[in-house]
């Protein structure tokens, strides 16, 4: 009886043992489940890694009008963005209820945002969870942000086209109005007024900086000799299938990682990194503000973004019949905007997204070179005014110089100075050349829809875009 009643106990164990195991197998959750969990924690994923968002989509400068003072800043020591993207928070949550109108009037005494592109309101609205039509609608894109520094209860947004006017008693801008009031005007760059050129008046304030430090000695920011560092990198890149990986040295001295075809690292010699991946299964992207966050995840797990790097350029691409999204990111070196070469199609950062994924990634970043900082020094730059009379004529003019007659580009003209919008200094990336290591600073003219490098130094113009 005792031997019987052990194993019937056995036999029960045995049974219990077989259930569990089966549910393993027969109880496990169908795929399609399986992916939906996995997208919900890949979302929660998502949104912690792109809570930093607004150190992206930020201005490249802040124009400050108050009393009689007047300055541009390229810094933000104030943190006056992070409170600004709250008041345009308040403002979109309330947007239905507020007063909204087109403005042609501006406020007397500002604090003006100033992107270098029109971003998209759907970047906005869509990280500040607002589901609201009538904001896209109206409003479309934003290129510049104005707080009223006399009237806390309103905010201005220029969209490329108009400015439009949101006014309500939720709007509060009355902490960012103090802060910039409290704002010591006597250590900021000074800016003169009504300058004029012969008869012609230059419609901005010209800024009065005759002194730069330059040249800027720069190191790319990744070494194809370092074989070790670029290996890693390539690891991090393929993951798993890194064993599949084909690894070789092109004649020129780029590296080349390929993976089937359709994965490929590459890194120049100069130091441009260069990603291609159609490996995933590629939808249409509709969503310019979850792609964005694509974008911005995969930079901040692979390499991080650069210091100082910003939202430069939003476009929309094609790739083999799906549609979705370019953005290009520029930064900047010692508070100063990086110019790099239109005629070679340089770019910090370029990011192409297909639905959810990354196809092609783009990266060439330059940092100070710490080694030859002693060799850097502050030197004595022309004027801005100087260079504009120094480059206005009709088109060109006839130099003497020896036996030889030479012509003089001169491609400012009369009619130009009326349309400059905008005039600063500004570093220039000559070109992707391992010897070329150095940054100039040049005068950055904009007027109409072009834009003029000039050196700073000699005055001479370096590249007309």
């Amino acid at each position: 009886m005792r031997q019987g009643k052990i194993k019937n106990v056995i036999l029960v164990a045995m049974v219990l043992v077989c259930i569990y195991l089966s549910s393993k197998v027969w109880l496990k959750l169908p795929n399609f489940l399986e992916r939906n969990i996995d997208g919900e924690e890949n979302d929660s994923h998502n949104e912690v890694i792109a809570g930093d968002l607004w150190n992206v989509v930020r201005p490249t400068k802040n124009i400050i009008k108050y009393n009689e003072d007047y300055t541009i800043t390229y810094s933000d020591e104030l943190h006056l963005w992070g409170k600004t993207v709250q008041v345009i928070n308040d403002a979109f949550n309330s947007f239905d209820s507020s007063s909204v109108n087109e403005s042609a009037a501006f406020p007397s005494q500002y604090l003006k945002f100033d992107f270098s592109t029109n971003i998209p309101v759907e970047i906005f609205t869509g990280h500040m969870k607002i589901d609201n039509r009538h904001i896209n609608d109206k409003i479309n894109c934003i290129k510049n942000v104005i707080i009223d520094l006399e009237d806390a209860s309103s905010i201005y947004i220029y969209n490329g086209v108009n400015t439009i006017k949101i006014k309500d008693d939720n709007i509060d801008a009355h902490e960012i109005a103090e802060m910039v009031k409290q704002i010591d005007f006597s250590t900021e760059t000074e800016f003169a007024f009504d300058q004029k050129i012969g008869e012609e008046t230059i419609q901005v304030p010209v800024p009065q900086e005759k002194t730069a430090l330059s040249p800027i000695f720069v190191q790319s920011e990744l070494d194809v000799f370092d074989t070790e560092s670029i290996d890693k990198i390539a690891k991090n890149y393929f993951k798993n299938n890194y064993d599949y990986v084909r690894k070789s040295v092109e004649v020129n001295g780029n590296l080349v990682y390929m993976y089937r075809t359709k994965k490929i690292f590459k890194i120049n010699s100069d130091g441009l990194l260069d990603l291609y991946d159609t490996t995933g299964e590629l939808e249409n992207s509709s969503d310019v503000y979850k792609s964005l966050v694509t974008a911005v995840n995969f930079t901040n797990e692979f390499l991080g973004f650069p210091e100082d790097g910003y939202l430069s350029n939003v476009e929309s691409i094609e790739h083999d019949g799906n549609y979705g999204y370019r953005y290009t990111f520029s930064y900047k070196v010692l508070e100063r905007p990086i110019m790099f070469s239109k005629v070679r199609e340089n770019s910090a950062l370029k990011i192409d997204v297909i639905g959810d994924s990354v196809i092609s990634y783009k990266r060439f970043i330059r940092k100070i070179d710490k080694s030859q900082i002693k060799k850097m020094s502050t030197i004595q730059i022309l004027p801005a005014i100087d260079v504009i009379a120094k480059n206005l004529g009709d088109d060109s003019e006839i130099v003497n110089s020896g036996d030889n007659v030479l012509p003089e580009l001169k491609p400012l003209s009369k009619d130009i100075i009326k349309e400059i919008s905008s005039i600063y200094l500004g570093y220039y990336d000559l070109s992707r050349i391992l010897k070329e290591q150095a940054l100039r600073v040049v005068w950055v003219i904009e007027a109409g829809d072009k834009t003029y490098i000039f050196n700073a130094k000699s005055g001479l113009l370096i590249e007309e875009w």
